[in-house]
């Protein structure tokens, strides 16, 4: 059975397909970013007192609890936690606009399908129609509609979700239509239709990624970001041994 692919691992793909290569080989130098904890977890814990005074109290508590978790450079995370604090007005702001746009739900949910081949953790699930996920970015937001990895990543998320109902009760299930990508930086929650044609491509990618954790090293794409890559002369440096033997 070939590996199951993860939701983040298309992501990666998107960006660069050799970053889903050096991931799989274990030279993907994974750090955290306090910033994206600290906003996530704050996000997700939060329910009904959305003021500005209960967010200060939870985001002081998520700054002590970080470092129990996970290894955290406390620089950065002094730094992240000040980043927010600056911002919590516009925080609170922003979810107390889109409240009932996203509550109830169910957070972190867990979700694997053997049959599609694929995994992933789902930020929020709001509990209304027959479910909606929903993903949190920290970055900015477009100036219409989303980006294309979100875009794509809801409709892995929505496949999950549909192969996990279809387990539970046995039974054909109804196709999840939209979700949501949630910018609360930037004050911005934007709805999306998950279209066949994404469901398609998100198959499509999964088994491209199967031949990548295979051991085959994909081309790099002209719109890679190499400067910014923290494997560029690694990737570079793999390039030319493969080449002399072709």
């Amino acid at each position: 059975m070939p590996p199951i692919v993860r939701i983040s691992d298309l992501g990666l793909y998107l960006r660069c397909p050799r970053l889903v290569y050096f991931d799989a080989l274990g030279r993907l130098p994974w750090k955290a970013s306090p910033r994206n904890h600290l906003l996530r977890e704050l996000m997700l814990s939060s329910s009904e007192d959305t003021s500005l005074e209960a967010l200060a109290s939870r985001l002081n508590s998520l700054k002590e609890e970080l470092p129990l978790i996970e290894e955290v450079d406390e620089g950065d995370l002094e730094c992240a936690a000040l980043d927010l604090e600056e911002r919590l007005a516009d925080i609170s702001a922003y979810m107390e606009a889109n409240h009932s746009a996203l509550l109830p739900c169910e957070v972190d949910l867990d979700l694997r399908s053997d049959r599609l081949g694929l995994s992933g953790r789902l930020d929020r699930l709001v509990q209304r129609d027959d479910g909606i996920p929903s993903i949190i970015r920290s970055g900015s937001a477009p100036s219409d509609g989303v980006w294309k990895r979100d875009r794509l990543q809801l409709a892995g998320y929505a496949l999950l979700l549909e192969a996990r109902e279809a387990e539970r009760t046995g039974e054909n299930v109804r196709r999840i239509g939209r979700g949501l990508i949630e910018f609360p930086l930037a004050g911005v929650l934007r709805e999306v239709s998950i279209r066949p044609i994404d469901r398609a491509r998100i198959l499509r990618l999964r088994d491209r990624i199967h031949d990548i954790k295979d051991g085959r090293l994909p081309d790099r794409p002209k719109d890679a970001p190499c400067k910014s890559c923290q494997l560029e002369e690694h990737c570079r440096a793999r390039w030319s041994l493969a080449s002399k033997f072709f």
